[in-house]
């Protein structure tokens, strides 16, 4: 199938360095197929004033400041500049596309990039239903629920904002190393 993808002439970051920045993980479990994503969309929400993130399967609010260190970079921006991934204000028109496999990135617009992240999942062969009755369903009910109470430290929330921080370090070093 062919899209209509635009090819940026900008760094990507090896092995999960801008992943870890915008705070995704690219790790999923299924019982058969693609158990990594090849393809990351990161674009500028207006509902939460948020970046956004999404695989096709996973779609969240991210880490903004690590998207903000990516995209205002000297070396990305002005690549950019003609494409409206959203702002505050603005929903997006363009998602920039990141190929975790070859490194590269793609200014696509927004309905050919959820067909994009989307088909990279269907080509998989897909899982026979389950069917699940009562006395299966009540204990994983009752363990989710006992997750949704379980506490969250303030050392714990300390220690992500830690490893968030230094993701995104980690990834602004990384781009300013380009730098010729």
């Amino acid at each position: 199938m062919d899209f209509q993808m635009s090819r940026l002439r900008i760094p990507v970051p090896p092995a999960s360095i801008l992943e870890r920045a915008v705070g995704y993980q690219n790790h999923h479990t299924p019982k058969v197929g693609r158990s990594h994503a090849r393809y990351l969309a990161l674009w500028w929400e207006p509902c939460g004033d948020e970046v956004m993130v999404s695989d096709g399967i996973v779609s969240f609010t991210g880490h903004w400041p690590g998207y903000l260190t990516y995209i205002q970079h000297p070396l990305v921006a002005p690549a950019l500049f003609n494409y409206n991934l959203g702002s505050s204000e603005d929903f997006a028109t363009y998602h920039l596309l990141i190929d975790l496999d070859t490194h590269q990135a793609f200014v696509v617009l927004v309905p050919e990039a959820e067909r994009i992240l989307s088909l990279q999942w269907e080509q998989q062969p897909r899982n026979p239903l389950v069917t699940l009755f009562m006395e299966d369903l009540e204990p994983l009910l009752r363990e989710w629920a006992r997750n949704l109470q379980a506490d969250v430290s303030m050392e714990a929330v300390m220690s992500r904002m830690a490893e968030d921080q230094k993701a995104v370090d980690t990834l602004r070093a990384w781009m300013d190393a380009q730098i010729p």
